[in-house]
């Protein structure tokens, strides 16, 4: 069949390849409803391109629990034989594969294409974004094709769509319906006449099928007239018309799954392979190598869907048998058990498939087989499983649900492990499973029980001097951290360091190590000492790396970035978030990479960068999985954004955030909320609310081992024009309800250590409170402190800075201030002006912040697809219109406008 009206994607598809060729990969989603010839464009792709590049073509897999990395499995007899040795992580396979990439033999690409990714295993998916952030330096070309209708909103597709797509190397191609003309040409080629292609009969066949090219010539190849109403009308019409043998022969086919291996088949037909050669010969099936798929998926799907139950259980029993005595993958064989209702053999083989699935960091395929071996356990006679094989599943369970944040299943799951472990007097595994549901309890966001079944844990655990206590330790040290309690933090971290001294080396020993030198390393960076903090939290990272311990090594790039945000140190908060993205997206740790991501958006807004803030923290808030304790930071970024601009809809951020960060009573969560809270009151020209807010806070900051956090709610206690020992003036007067007299929490924070920009506020030292925040590079800060001087100068300065970041809001109270005393106020500027506040076009406005990310010429070339003379145009424009001479001048203003 001919195919049409694809000539330009073509085109694209081989310049993509002599980009390839040149050393500037491309990864191209292929994009298209099902049917509309995906397949086949990607077949004319690699035909086209084989005598160029060593092509490779590998499918995911719809049938089943997804095999780990499956396409990448289907390609290994084309790439190099050293790719996948035995024993290798996922980590190191993609490590290899980019290599291979980067350097193929004779400077020959490759052309890879990964079927179907709409069916894609998690480790499949993260191979594609690990991929998609590397192809711009390898010589190949990828190309993935799935269908938009089944990459859902929130789903594991569309969140490497999104994250993907800003990568300089990735393109895409969008598949069209065929149009009217080129469905009569179809039909005119079936018929042998163009003369008896009847516009009529087009139209309705157009009409019909939406110029769905599958739709097309699936009806096309039947001997009927008229247009069946549905795909599946069209598979099984044709299937139909098959002999008998033939028939049974493609249910096999069906429900082996997405390709079947001949020597497979020709155990199982009893009439051998050539019962096939007629479906092969109607193109329902197509033959590529050893193997045996259907033409497309959609008709295998429509095959199996027919096969009666009690023959489809037959079969799947004689795949299984087969499929055993070959060492399948466990993973096929757990869904041929499972559809066979051989609990059993569920059992042998799901597990296994969990196992492996994990060690890629496939969690939640990890939690699918986990979960049938428990449903398929509990459908066998209880002495046939006995409740420790049982229980061990459950942890198994639970932890992979907590991998991949789905929290509440995770302490059902392990809190029926712990039942099962109590009632066999087990208290080793009972008070490590107290130890978890601490854990998983503070994930979310129920601190009252994170502490309460802490203290359990060691009760029960208390005395065996065990691996299991010292993380129970370690465990309770993690919660004072986080409750920025210093001394309760040093206690339980020496504690746990003691015990860990006197147990056996290993890497049970050293992972104890860890968890308690990050605990520590973090709370005496909060509490000042940053120098003895960041050796050990920086250890604590080293051996978690060092030991392949991801979970520890993440949480180790999450204490470092954030309190390096926190403290403004915006440089360190940059390198960490690079590395500590990268290693834990790398190794599937969703959680923490949404965390760190997160406190990203914070680190944006602080610098004033407030709609790269914005883009952040609503794309994390649209994400599915998000856990409460990651949510609190991209909510309170948001909600400062939308204050600052001017926009509506910050009302109901503020609500969710205060929800959750009340509930977890931590400063670190209930200060920026605070914070904005304030703020908000401010912008509103409310400052007696801003106090308020600040005195009902202040008992929880007040006695918290954190100067910055405590400075963020302490900097509202005093009003404009105030100094320290004047206590607030424009507040409200007098007492603020149960919590005393505003004077009396101001002389509280005076004494109390805070952060060196805030106990300037505190003092009334405005003007050397602004200078502080400049130098940490602080231009809303800055702003604000200028704002609340009560200064004539300093508030005209304060309008000047917010409308060059873009808050205008708070330039309009800064004006209504300057009015309200007396004084002229500055002009707002037009619309058109604050749309683009430095004169920049919308180009510009690309290229600056490419400049901001440290990005060359010929990088921002590559990011913007334009060449590097026009690229070294715009660049000499934006530094003219700032008004600087150089890109370091740039960066040390903190750009100039968002």
């Amino acid at each position: 069949m001919t195919l049409l009206e694809r000539v330009e994607h073509l085109r694209a598809v081989a310049g993509y390849l002599d980009d390839a060729r040149a050393g500037h990969g491309r990864l191209v989603y292929v994009s298209g409803e099902a049917g509309i010839g995906k397949t086949s464009f990607v077949t004319a792709s690699a035909t086209a391109a084989r005598s160029a590049a060593r092509v490779a073509v590998g499918g995911c897999d719809g049938s089943a629990t997804p095999v780990p990395l499956g396409p990448l499995r289907d390609m290994l007899p084309l790439l190099p034989a050293d790719l996948w040795p035995d024993g290798a992580d996922r980590q190191d396979v993609f490590t290899r594969l980019v290599d291979v990439l980067r350097t193929p033999p004779r400077q020959e690409p490759y052309l890879l294409v990964v079927e179907d990714a709409h069916w894609a295993d998690e480790a499949t998916l993260d191979l594609l974004r690990h991929l998609a952030r590397r192809i711009h330096g390898c010589r190949a070309l990828v190309l993935v094709t799935y269908r938009p209708e089944d990459a859902t909103a929130g789903g594991a597709l569309r969140m490497l769509l999104g994250d993907t797509a800003s990568a300089s190397g990735t393109r895409r191609i969008d598949l069209p319906p065929l149009s009217p003309r080129a469905v009569a040409t179809l039909m005119a080629e079936r018929s042998g006449d163009h003369s008896h292609a009847g516009a009529v009969d087009a139209a309705r066949l157009h009409d019909v099928t939406g110029g769905n090219s599958f739709f097309v010539t699936e009806v096309l190849s039947g001997d009927s007239v008229g247009v069946p109403p549905t795909v599946r009308d069209a598979v099984l019409a044709r299937v139909a018309r098959l002999d008998e043998s033939s028939r049974r022969a493609l249910e096999v086919v069906a429900l082996a799954g997405s390709r079947a291996e001949t020597d497979l088949l020709e155990g199982l037909l009893s009439d051998g392979l050539s019962v096939l050669d007629e479906p092969l010969d109607r193109g329902l099936l197509v033959m590529t190598g050893h193997e045996v798929m259907f033409r497309h998926e959609l008709g295998r799907l429509a095959v199996a869907g027919e096969v009666p139950a009690g023959r489809r259980i037959h079969i799947h029993r004689r795949l299984l048998a087969a499929l055993e005595s070959r060492g399948a993958d466990p993973a096929r064989l757990a869904h041929h058990a499972d559809v066979a209702g051989d609990s059993r053999s569920v059992l042998a083989h799901a597990p296994e498939a969990a196992a492996r699935a994990a060690r890629l960091g496939a969690h939640r395929e990890a939690v699918d087989q986990y979960r049938r071996a428990l449903h398929h356990a509990a459908a066998l006679p209880v002495d046939e499983v006995a409740p420790a094989r049982r229980a061990e599943l459950l942890w198994s369970l639970g932890y992979e649900l907590y991998l991949t944040d789905h929290i509440e299943d995770a302490i059902e799951s392990v809190e029926a492990a712990r039942r099962i472990w109590d009632g066999a007097g087990d208290a080793t595994r009972v008070g490590d499973a107290w130890r978890c549901l601490s854990r998983l309890s503070w994930f979310a966001g129920r601190k009252d029980d994170a502490e309460a079944q802490a203290a359990i844990a060691i009760d029960v655990l208390e005395g065996s001097a065990s691996f299991e206590l010292a993380l129970a330790y370690s465990n309770r040290a993690q919660l004072r951290m986080l409750a920025t309690d210093l001394a309760g933090t040093r206690e339980w971290a020496h504690r746990t360091l003691d015990l860990a001294d006197r147990l056996d080396d290993g890497a049970g020993r050293t992972e104890v190590r860890v968890h308690a030198l990050n605990n520590l390393g973090t709370i005496e960076m909060a509490a000042g000492d940053f120098v003895s903090g960041s050796v050990m939290l920086t250890d604590s990272l080293q051996q978690a790396r060092a030991s392949d311990l991801h979970e520890h090594a993440a949480r180790a790039y999450c204490n470092l970035a954030s309190s390096a945000v926190l403290q403004r140190r915006h440089e360190d908060a940059r390198r960490y978030f690079r590395e500590g993205i990268e290693y834990c997206s790398d190794r599937d740790l969703d959680s923490w990479t949404l965390y760190l991501e997160g406190w990203q958006a914070q680190l944006d807004l602080d610098s004033g960068h407030l709609a790269a803030a914005r883009d952040q923290a609503e794309s994390l808030l649209r994400h599915p999985d998000i856990a409460s304790v990651g949510e609190v930071e991209p909510l309170v970024a948001l909600a400062h954004v939308r204050g600052r601009v001017g926009d509506a809809g910050a009302d109901e951020l503020l609500d969710r955030a205060w929800s959750l960060a009340w509930g977890m009573q931590e400063l670190q969560r209930v200060a920026p909320v605070v914070a904005v809270r304030c703020e908000f009151a401010w912008l509103a020209g409310d400052l007696g609310e801003a106090t308020r807010v600040a005195a009902e806070a202040w008992p929880l900051a007040e006695s918290a081992d954190c100067p910055w956090n405590r400075g963020s709610v302490a900097r509202w206690l005093v009003g404009p024009g105030a100094d320290g020992a004047g206590g607030a003036q424009g507040g409200a007067p007098g007492s603020v309800g149960p919590v005393g007299p505003v004077e009396t929490l101001v002389r509280s924070a005076v004494a109390g250590p805070l952060a060196p920009p805030f106990a300037a506020e505190v003092a009334g030292a405005w003007r050397e409170a602004a200078t502080i925040w400049r130098s940490l590079g602080c231009p809303f800060d800055e702003g604000l402190a200028l704002a609340r001087s009560g200064d004539r100068d300093s508030l005209t300065e304060a309008v000047a800075i917010f409308e060059r970041i873009g808050a205008h809001a708070a330039a309009a109270r800064a004006r209504a201030d300057l009015r309200a005393r007396g004084w002229t106020a500055p002009r707002a500027p037009r619309p058109a002006t604050r749309k683009h506040p430095s004169g920049l076009t919308p180009r510009e406005t690309e290229v600056l912040e490419l400049l901001e990310q440290g990005h060359t010429d010929a990088g921002i070339a590559e990011c913007l697809v334009i060449s590097r003379r026009t690229a070294e145009h715009h660049v000499a424009s934006v530094l003219t219109k700032l008004g600087v001479e150089s890109r370091r001048e740039l960066l040390k203003m903190g750009g100039a406008t968002a």
